[in-house]
């Protein structure tokens, strides 16, 4: 790929070609993301880089709280990591983010074959399916021959029976010489997320967002604050998430609405702008506006979600 722009946009094309619900990039434009892409359960957000090293822990942030709320899959997308390109078919992972190459998003979105290697400190690794070695042994197999095969000591072989990764070179020695498939697939959609969960420094909201914010909170709203995103913050219950805009006068707000009202749709959410004063317009791009005077009047989260469905 020449630049990141046109990056984007593959990345994009393959997602739309796979079936994929995908916001705009131009919507997400200075924001911790690129892309982000719905299909049935599976929902993506996505980064976009040619250097995976370039991307700053705000976008990481970003991208960690929104896919926390919205129970989404972050992943980034990269050509070079440092000095050295990403590898096809291996699972990268950045601040516990997986970082895929292009191919691999490919392989995995539009063939269904996911990567079966992964990079950690020491070099590629691959999980090992125990069943079969067990397999293997019950058969006759002593640990002493297959730490031989492997190359590997006796406890390294129980450590794979017990559900250790193992280097790559001594899986396809294993494979090899056993004529079994020991390597299995590793699904980057899958991992684990809460332990790379970056929660976002909550600022000192002032003004109309505080007020804003304190009220989702009375009416029992959690209320997570976002940077380099749409939106302002991020309310949400078990049931609800609410993408919530706060009107400062700031000069990219129909930009923002229509990025605002685009991700509502694609992820089925509710989206709203609370405003100082209410004009003639109710809505702002197709996302529902509410004054500060109505809002102060909202007794519970059904009467704000009735608000909102209305105008919206």
């Amino acid at each position: 790929m020449a630049s990141r722009h046109e990056l984007v946009y593959f990345i994009k094309d393959v997602l739309d070609g796979a079936g994929f619900a995908t916001s705009d990039p131009k919507d997400l434009l200075h924001a911790g993301f690129d892309i982000v892409a719905r299909k049935d359960s599976l929902i993506l957000i996505i980064k976009v880089s040619l250097n995976a090293d370039s991307i700053n822990e705000r976008a990481v942030a970003s991208m960690s709280t929104l896919s926390h709320v919205v129970d989404a899959s972050p992943i980034i997308i990269s050509v070079k990591t440092g000095k050295s390109r990403v590898e096809d078919g291996v699972v990268y992972t950045r601040a516990h983010i997986p970082l895929l190459s292009p191919q691999t998003l490919v392989d995995l979105v539009v063939e269904g074959v996911p990567p079966l290697v992964y990079a950690a400190s020491g070099g590629f690794y691959t999980r090992v399916d125990a069943d079969v070695l067990k397999r293997v042994r019950e058969g006759g197999m002593s640990l002493g021959d297959l730490a031989e095969y492997g190359g590997v000591s006796r406890r390294s072989i129980k450590l794979y029976e017990d559900g250790m990764s193992a280097k790559l070179d001594v899986a396809l020695r294993l494979e090899e010489r056993l004529g079994v498939e020991l390597i299995l697939p590793v699904n980057p959609l899958s991992l684990d997320r809460e332990e790379g969960l970056q929660k976002v420094v909550q600022g000192s909201a002032e003004g109309l967002a505080r007020e804003v914010f304190d009220k989702l909170h009375s009416i029992g709203y959690l209320v997570d604050q976002t940077r380099r995103c749409p939106f302002d913050a991020v309310a949400h219950d078990k049931k609800v998430v609410l993408f919530t805009g706060i009107d400062m006068r700031k000069q990219d707000l129909h930009r923002r609405a229509k990025a605002i009202c685009n991700l509502s749709k694609i992820l089925e959410k509710h989206s709203v702008i609370f405003v100082d004063k209410l004009g003639e317009r109710v809505n702002l791009e197709g996302a529902p506006l509410i004054a500060t005077k109505e809002l102060s009047k909202i007794e519970d989260k059904k009467h704000m979600i009735e608000l909102v469905e209305e105008r919206g």
